[in-house]
């Protein structure tokens, strides 16, 4: 038996006795314990170096386990020493008798700890501060209330406290950084004992599973990229104040897959961030969605835009930094054309156009909307607020005589005037602007400005005869106080106005150019005018106003949004580099990732499946979208992007090196798997074979193939004819029959894996189907209610798929495909969105990728049993 210092003994005794926490005990060890530890000074005690090692690592620090019940605690030592079963509680140590320390959930405990000599004062915490020693309880004493657990305090036995549901995380990547620091876990090592802390949940069997971590680093982009091969489009613009907001989209080009973007500056539009954005209900910001108008002021801000599926959605913010999506907006219909937003004196004002009817939608906060139809105005297609007066343009038809010889007919012209309105758009009446100084045609633009509502024309000007006329074009200023009576105020220069808006800090033009750029001039009073800047010709603009007098414009230029004299580059969280990270392989010694960023195909390797690092290759635009290990090496395959798109392939002999081999033309192949007769590739209507990935062979696939297994005597290739789901198998890769399915399948199959003959095929949705016979015949059996899946793979010890439950993430475990069980992985679940969307078995170990909102992440965890 070891010695212990009378304060060890001490310390234990009080730990057997009563309802005293460990911190008596950590106090009564931390006398007469020395050593070294983290290159601390010796003078610290273990307990006061853990402490500073604790904090450092950025972990609350605390005392005691987690705190038990009445029914739980033994009324008294008696009663422990009586009964140790009963009570629960480990019966006192004789020296005689002394059993191994049994260690509990995330505690390794060691045999002793050598005595030290005592230790100096230190000042953090101060040891020689030690509570008094609480009493022993009596017999047939009164139970003692269960202590009230620490706010601060840490687990230094038994199991974890599950940690709470978060209630809104500051972003992505930071919350997926802070998962990887936990799910390392922290070692404290103190007098002999080794405290390991483990804040994941445990799975079913009672192991602690790990959980995903944030992988924006591991799967690195092209650092030689000249473009982040990403959409962004700029598609509105406001201010007010200082405050401008610019309002867009970024996605990969595909409709429907944008994700919406607010970028706000405070500062007049000197130093822009990107905004925050979420949903009222707190679920995950979904994509396609496209802001077309955002306005506000006087701490409330609204913004409109189209889901992709045709509806109208609203945003909603107080400060412009973070915008709350509410549901599609009751009071608009899909047909409804929504042109212009203005804040007003009671809330927002928004315009538009509806069966050949304008339309004025008001609302008080811009979450509920109220229509009313503009009777005899056809459309309206810009508006303008001061105050609760409303100025809107608009056509209407109007009705003119002409004369056709020596009758006079009666026509209706299409004609556009402003409208004003005094009560939030019930009622419009016509405001003329009349033509003076040279103007002619519509008016162009709307605006409140210095002196009151402003629009403008464009403006001409004749002189000279015959050889020697000239025309001066021009735009022309017209004003109103109240937007009732207006008049011509100034002219200002270029050959044709191309936009036109202001604030009462100012008004800004956008005024045709030489060679295609665009020329803009701004006005402090709406009299003088002076350059503004300079559009290059390549934008498409698609908003302007004024801040303080500063002039912000947006846009887009090529691929890339566009703000006036902003390198959006510099804007954090503005531009992301395109990262897609779709399929997943592993051979002994080496997994292989396979995706694409920047635009360009990409390909990382990792020896472990941790430490991942880009392969190299020539810069190939478009993607990968599988890839297989065989007999001859590696096959990747997917397909090129751009005006010469096609088939890609690349194939390697070892994992690091590839190559890009000449492939069949035709449609791009999509999924590849190594059998039997060598290496298969699918795709739409198209197979490939080849036995050496150099020569392939071509054939035909009725259907739509989107993944391909192969088992020890055949392929399987699962897809769709339409929207029908359809399988396929082939003895040799180039003859392939379609098998019968189970009838009621809604969606095409999506993924497919194999584990010698048998065979799990997912759906879209919950749908699974099991093969026992290499995909001859297939009986369903369903993943779950409320899941879509996501991904598949095979394992030693049977199969893990993926699904998504709404804005969640699910892993599910089968020995056969027959029954499926959860895991409980932490991480997948909470605020944003979380998909696994590809998976794989590395030996006894399943990899698996995905996203969280915009961030990739990857999922390292042994093979569920």
């Amino acid at each position: 038996m070891a010695a212990r210092t009378p304060e060890q003994h001490e310390a234990r005794r009080t730990a057997e006795e009563g309802p005293a926490d460990s911190r008596h005990v950590r106090r009564r060890l931390t006398f007469g314990v020395a050593g070294d530890l983290a290159d601390m000074p010796a003078t610290l005690s273990p307990w006061q170096r853990a402490y500073e090692a604790w904090r450092a690592a950025g972990l609350e620090w605390g005392h005691g386990a987690p705190p038990r019940s009445v029914e739980q605690r033994p009324a008294s030592r008696d009663a422990v020493r009586a009964d140790p079963e009963r009570s629960g509680a480990a019966a006192p140590e004789t020296p005689s008798a002394k059993a191994p320390a049994r260690s509990k959930p995330g505690v390794a405990v060691a045999a002793s700890a050598p005595p030290a000599p005592p230790e100096p004062k230190a000042t953090q915490p101060n040891p020689s501060q030690v509570p008094a020693r609480p009493k022993p309880p009596q017999p047939n004493a009164v139970r003692p209330r269960p202590v009230k657990p620490d706010p601060h305090d840490v687990l230094v036995a038994g199991p974890p406290r599950p940690l709470p549901r978060p209630v809104m995380r500051s972003g992505p990547t930071r919350r997926l950084r802070a998962r990887a620091a936990v799910a390392a876990g922290l070692a404290v090592v103190a007098g002999g004992v080794i405290f390991a802390v483990s804040r994941g949940d445990d799975g079913p069997d009672g192991t602690g599973v790990p959980a995903p971590i944030a992988a924006g680093e591991l799967f690195a982009s092209d650092p030689a990229a000249t473009s982040d091969g990403l959409v962004q489009d700029l598609t509105t613009i406001a201010s007010a104040g200082a405050t401008v907001v610019a309002a867009g989209t970024e996605g990969d080009g595909v409709p429907g897959r944008e994700q919406t973007r607010f970028l706000v500056s405070a500062d007049a539009g000197h130093a822009w961030s990107l905004a925050r954005l979420r949903t009222a209900d707190g679920s995950a910001v979904p994509p396609g969605d496209t802001p077309r108008l955002v306005d506000g002021g006087a701490g409330r801000w609204a913004a409109l835009g189209r889901t992709s599926a045709g509806g109208v959605v609203a945003w909603t913010s107080e400060d412009a930094a973070t915008w709350t999506r509410r549901p599609p907006a009751a009071g608009f219909t899909p047909s409804d054309q929504v042109n212009d937003l203005a804040r007003t004196g009671q809330g927002f004002l928004a315009v538009g156009a509806s069966g050949g009817r304008a339309v004025a939608w008001s609302s008080a906060d811009g979450r509920a909307w109220q229509r009313v139809d503009a009777a005899g105005i056809t459309a309206f297609d810009r508006v303008a607020a001061s105050g609760n007066v409303v100025v809107a343009h608009g056509t209407y038809g109007k009705r003119v005589i002409q004369k056709r010889g020596k009758r006079k007919v009666t026509r209706t012209v299409r004609a556009d005037g402003l409208w004003r309105s005094t009560d939030g758009g019930r009622t419009w009446t016509l405001a003329g602007v009349p033509q003076a100084q040279g103007s002619y045609g519509p008016t162009k633009g709307l605006a409140v400005g210095p002196g009151g509502f402003a629009t403008v024309r464009e403006g001409r000007q004749t002189t000279g005869r015959k050889k020697h006329r000239r025309t001066k074009r021009f735009g022309v200023l017209f004003t109103s106080a109240d937007g009732a009576r207006w008049q011509a105020v100034s002219r200002f220069g270029g050959t044709g106005v191309d936009r036109f808006d202001g604030t009462p800090s100012g008004l800004a033009v956008i005024v045709e150019g030489a060679k295609g750029a665009h020329t803009v001039l701004r006005s402090t009073d709406g009299r003088t005018w002076q350059p503004g800047g300079t559009v290059p010709a390549p934008v498409r603009g698609s908003g302007l106003t004024v801040a303080n007098g500063k002039v912000a414009v947006s846009g887009r230029q090529g691929d890339d949004g566009y703000l006036l004299g902003v390198d959006l580059r510099t804007v954090p969280g503005a531009v992301h580099p395109e990262r897609s990270v779709r399929s997943l392989a592993a051979a002994p010694g080496l997994s292989v990732a396979v995706g694409s960023t920047n635009g360009n195909a990409a390909i990382w390797t990792a020896p472990d499946g941790r430490a991942w690092k880009r392969a190299g290759f020539p810069a190939t635009a478009g993607g990968l979208s599988d890839a297989v290990h065989g007999g001859r090496g590696w096959l990747a395959v997917g397909r090129v992007a751009g005006a010469s798109s096609g088939p890609l392939a690349m194939t390697s002999q070892d994992g690091l090196t590839w190559q890009k081999p000449e492939f069949p033309a035709g449609p791009p192949p999509v999924a590849a798997a190594a059998g039997p007769a060598g290496y298969v590739a699918v795709g739409t209507g198209a197979a490939w074979r080849s036995a050496d990935l150099r020569a392939w062979t071509r054939a035909g696939l009725d259907g739509a193939a989107s993944d391909v297994a192969a088992t020890s005597r055949a392929y399987v290739a699962v897809g769709g004819r339409g929207k029908e789901p359809a399988a396929w198998t082939s003895p040799d890769g180039l003859k392939w029959t379609a098998a019968k399915l189970p009838p009621g399948l809604a969606v095409p199959l999506t993924h497919v894996a194999a584990k010698g003959d048998t065979l799990v095929a997912i759906a879209g949705d919950a749908a699974a189907l099991v093969s026992t016979d290499a995909g001859a015949t297939w009986t369903r059996r369903d993943l779950g209610a409320g899941l879509a899946a996501t991904a598949i793979a095979a394992t030693p010890a049977g199969f893990v798929a993926a699904a998504s439950a709404k804005d969640d993430a699910v892993v599910l475990a089968s020995r056969d495909g027959t029954g499926w069980r959860r895991l409980a992985v932490p991480g997948l679940a909470g605020p944003g969105d979380q998909r696994l969307t590809a998976l794989t078995a590395m030996g006894s170990t399943v990899l698996a990728t995905g996203t969280e909102t915009d961030s990739p992440i990857l999922w390292r965890a042994p093979a569920p049993g």
